[in-house]
């Protein structure tokens, strides 16, 4: 029994963490592909998965430590404490009457019981450390004044070579979307402010369909997957055979220049006068390809068991019509049987990128529907219509 890597995922049209770099103006970012919604951006910086850049920028957070660690003495007349931060001030009295001791935690601990909301307190390794939990960036600060000031390890203004205040920084300016004047789709990124350094900066995003490198605009990912645990999806059998008649019908015959005889000529009647010859030629494009699959399997019999669900046993049936609201397009209906006489029906939507159709009866545009298929048409496809083998032509 063989096996073969599964392909033909169904595309997301994402881009995942290109890496990207700044043009001259060092606010614009090189992309390949133009953006489709603005929801799916990811800006990450220097490879770093917990640095990321919001459309609104990135800024630090303003923490003031003490330059002492606990326990902390607190004297009578000197137990006043008084925070600032951009949401406002808070002033807290311990309340000595003699001098007390408190160590970190119990400093901590007092300040969280007054339930504070402009800043926050933590103990970092005995250091009291005050935040300003409300702002990022530049406009973020906190402040610490207060008899009590210089007993927690913090100074005065002016006073004290102890720092008595930290602000915050803008680490990365905000960003927005912007149209190239020269294309019409092309969206692309640019932060408000020029960049500076030399980040290494990985976007990601997800790309009109049209545009799409994965799947060139076919709405197909022919790609290797991996499971849970990390292994290659295979598959094998009847699914197998499904997927190597879909594979030598939709390449193009020549192609491969090691091996000029596997594919189809099925891409390049696309264009061609839809006469009533063009059905019987398309219909013997496909069988001519199943014969030399057939042919193929016979000769790999020869060195690997090829299980009968996966052999290539007969061709049931072509069947090629016109598409009755595209007279350009031909639906074709394909049936095999492998050797364990099970009948395996081929289906696909084939279409292709940039093919510009007329005007449909619904006032659709044909071109913007798979194959050219009615809307109701495509979706009984795309839910699990296995029957059709289509192609524009």
């Amino acid at each position: 029994m063989s096996s073969e890597f599964q392909l033909a995922w169904p595309c997301s049209h994402l881009t995942v963490e290109e890496v990207v770099s700044l043009e001259a103006d060092r606010q614009s970012l090189l992309i390949r592909q133009p953006i489709a919604t603005l929801g799916t951006v990811l800006i990450m910086v220097d490879d770093n998965p917990d640095l990321f850049v919001p459309r609104n920028g990135l800024g630090s957070v303003a923490l003031l430590s003490s330059s002492v660690s606990g326990p902390y003495d607190i004297r009578p007349n000197e137990d006043t404490l008084i925070v600032e931060a951009s949401g406002g001030t808070h002033t807290l009295s311990f309340g000595a009457r003699t001098i007390i001791r408190r160590t970190t935690d119990q400093i901590v601990r007092i300040i969280q019981q007054a339930n504070w909301t402009y800043a926050s307190v933590t103990n970092d390794n005995g250091y009291l450390v005050f935040a300003d939990p409300n702002k990022t960036g530049s406009g973020a600060f906190v402040k610490v004044r207060g008899s009590v000031a210089g007993s927690l390890g913090f100074g005065q203004p002016y006073i004290s070579d102890r720092q008595w205040a930290a602000y915050g920084r803008e680490l990365y300016p905000g960003w927005d979307l912007y149209k190239r004047p020269d294309e019409i789709t092309n969206r692309y990124i640019r932060f408000r402010k020029p960049l500076q350094g030399n980040p290494m900066i990985k976007v990601s995003y997800s790309a009109p369909v049209q545009r799409c490198l994965r799947c060139q605009a076919t709405f197909v990912e022919n790609d290797f997957r991996v499971d849970a645990q990390g292994n290659l999806v295979l598959i094998q059998n009847e699914d197998l055979l499904y997927q190597a008649a879909l594979k030598i019908l939709l390449t193009d015959l020549g192609s491969n220049i090691f091996h000029s005889w596997y594919g189809t000529s099925i891409r390049q009647r696309i264009g061609t006068k839809a006469l009533m010859s063009v059905a019987s030629v398309l219909g013997e494009d496909v069988r001519q390809a199943l014969l030399r699959m057939q042919a193929l399997q016979g000769e790999q019999a020869k060195y690997q068991q090829v299980s009968f669900k996966e052999r290539l046993y007969a061709i049931l049936g072509v069947n090629v019509r016109r598409h009755a609201q595209d007279p350009t397009t031909f639906l074709i209906d394909v049936t095999v049987q492998n050797a364990s006489a099970t009948p395996i029906a081929l289906n696909i939507v084939y279409t292709v990128p940039e093919v510009v159709a007329l005007m449909g009866k619904d006032g659709v545009l044909l071109g913007h529907q798979p194959a050219g298929l009615s809307p109701s048409e495509a979706q009984r496809m795309f839910q699990g219509d296995r029957n059709t083998l289509t192609g524009g032509q």
